[in-house]
């Protein structure tokens, strides 16, 4: 029996045998060619990579695409394939060239003062390695579990875990993932215990070994005795009976260390299988969409999937940012895009999804790349002309909260003129607004070490100052409206008065004519009859 401990990622407690994900060992017996083959070499590597990349996407979810479409982008990042090609050009192998790469891109990701920034190195590693395994002949193999297992690894990498079957995983345990790691995350998302930081060798140690897995006090215990195995068993009982604990950081207001509140929403890709539930949070923060397109769905299928996001969301906001129409980094929607677009601005089958879905909540909208006030009054016009174009074929719609996203200089600085034109939201994504500010387009990573530069400050305050000042002037204006129908309702008022004066005055005055006339005519009548000699005359 060895007991390890770590670091809790993920609280749970779990009995079962160890398998481990081996990465297993690079750079035996290579032969390096000559640099226009090397190169060339490359490039298919790099083709093949993506393929595979794109196939894990379509059956990934949420956050776990999102790295998988980052990864596809470092593939195609111009500053990561000039270093590749710098050192294969002065005579290195394809694969010691990635290697190099990957050194340096993750190294940079490395020495990020924020932990959860510095994990994304992984993924940098990860893509490389798939790279790596090809140019080496190496074809990375899906572990098949034939029972469930706890997992253990040296590092977990994203796409370790996005082949496997989860049903099969009752935990992971891992020798130097930190708590904010991918598979960390995931193990929280999927409900199942996880260890990290136990040191190095454990995995390899424990590995065709049965193990107990407490997250709840961090350790793995390897080959336990009968009366630690039923201890355990006891623990797993009561908790299954009990149900988990819940969260006590779930019930916590979200504030920064200052104090200064914030809204925490989830997100999520409009492809994915499963719809995200907001679990008390204000709403779900972003939905994005390029995936649509690179999946090629249609127009219902966007519809029913808006519905059933608006329907989870269960009254709270759905923001939703449309597709991505002037991306310039290469992503794989891109192209796909461009050629769908036929000369609009916006998608129109997605705008007339989200108008007819629209009446099931409340949706939120907002379209990136928004360079200035025409380009927004364009955007605006093509949501109204699909509107004219849905009631004229006797399609209902419903009203959509419609806004830009700030990734721009420009769309910060035009910020307010927009607000003015009608935008309603100003949605800051920070890390694209950094990368054009400071000319880091072709360079994102380098861009989240940026993300307080104060520049990039300024501009983000310009857009508060501006989204105060459209704020106050509206206030002004609706004192003023709310002024001027007060006066108009006075005025009203009194003309009313005046009005119903009138009337009591003619009605009276009616009155008195009719009695008037009444009594000379009873005179007239009781003249007559006292001349006929008290006989009333046929007329009496």
């Amino acid at each position: 029996m060895h007991t390890y401990t770590g670091v809790p990622a993920s609280t749970g407690i779990v009995v079962g045998p160890v398998e481990q994900i081996d990465h297993g060992t690079t750079g035996l017996h290579r032969i390096v060619c000559d640099p226009f083959r090397e190169r060339a070499l490359y490039d298919v590597a790099v083709v093949l990579a993506k393929d595979e990349l794109r196939r894990l996407s379509q059956r990934a979810k949420g956050p776990d695409a999102d790295i998988l479409l980052f990864q596809i982008a470092l593939l195609e990042d111009e500053s990561f394939t000039n270093e590749i090609g710098d050192y294969i050009a002065a005579g290195a192998g394809g694969a010691a060239a990635v290697e190099r790469a990957e050194q340096i891109f993750a190294g940079r990701l490395k020495n990020v003062d924020d932990e959860y920034i510095r994990e994304r190195s992984v993924d940098v590693c990860d893509v490389c390695r798939r790279v790596v395994d090809i140019l080496d002949g190496r074809p990375r193999r899906r572990l098949h579990l034939k029972r469930p297992s706890i997992l253990v690894a040296d590092r977990f990498f994203p796409s370790d875990l996005f082949s496997l079957d989860r049903r099969m995983v009752l935990g992971l345990a891992s020798d130097q993932d930190s708590t904010v790691s991918h598979a960390a995350i995931m193990a929280r998302s999927m409900g199942i215990p996880a260890v990290v930081q136990l040191g190095g060798g454990t995995a390899a140690m424990a590995v065709g070994h049965r193990a107990i897995l407490d997250a709840d006090n961090g350790t793995l215990i390897v080959e336990p005795d009968g009366a630690q195995i039923a201890q355990a068993d006891c623990k797993i009982a009561l908790s299954r009976l009990h149900g988990q604990k819940p969260d006590p950081v779930a019930a916590l207001p979200c504030l920064t260390k200052d104090g200064t509140a914030f809204r925490l929403m989830p997100t999520c890709n409009i492809s994915d299988s499963d719809v995200p539930h907001t679990r008390g949070a204000a709403g779900i923060g972003l939905v994005r969409t390029e995936t649509a397109i690179l999946y090629d769905q249609s127009d219902e299928v966007q519809t029913t999937r808006l519905r059933e996001l608006l329907k989870s969301a269960e009254g709270v906001p759905v923001l939703l940012r449309t597709c991505d129409t002037r991306a310039d980094d290469d992503a794989p929607w891109a192209g796909e895009t461009q050629d769908r677009l036929r000369g609009n601005r916006l998608f129109k089958p997605q705008i007339r999804a989200l108008l007819r879905a629209a009446t099931d909540g409340d949706l939120r909208v907002v379209f990136p790349m928004i360079k200035d006030v025409a380009d927004w009054d364009r955007c605006v016009e093509e949501v109204n002309t699909c509107r004219d174009e849905l009631l004229a074929e006797g399609c209902e719609t419903g009203p959509m909260m419609l806004g830009c996203v700030v990734d721009m200089p420009s769309a910060a600085v035009m910020a307010g003129d927009m607000m003015e034109h009608g935008a309603q939201l100003m949605a800051v994504d920070i890390e694209d607004l950094t990368r054009y500010t400071l000319g880091l387009v072709q360079n994102p990573t380098a861009a989240v070490n940026q993300l307080t530069n104060p520049a990039v400050l300024r501009l983000v305050s310009g857009i508060l100052e501006q989204a105060q000042a459209d704020a106050d002037s509206l206030k002004a204006q609706a004192q003023q409206e709310c002024d001027a129908m007060t006066a108009a309702a006075a005025q009203k008022r009194t003309q009313t008065e005046a009005d119903c004066k009138a009337m009591v005055e003619r009605a009276e005055q009616e009155v008195q004519q009719r009695w008037q006339a009444f009594d000379h005519k009873a005179n007239e009548l009781l003249d007559q009859y006292r001349s006929t000699d008290g006989l009333p005359s046929e007329e009496t």
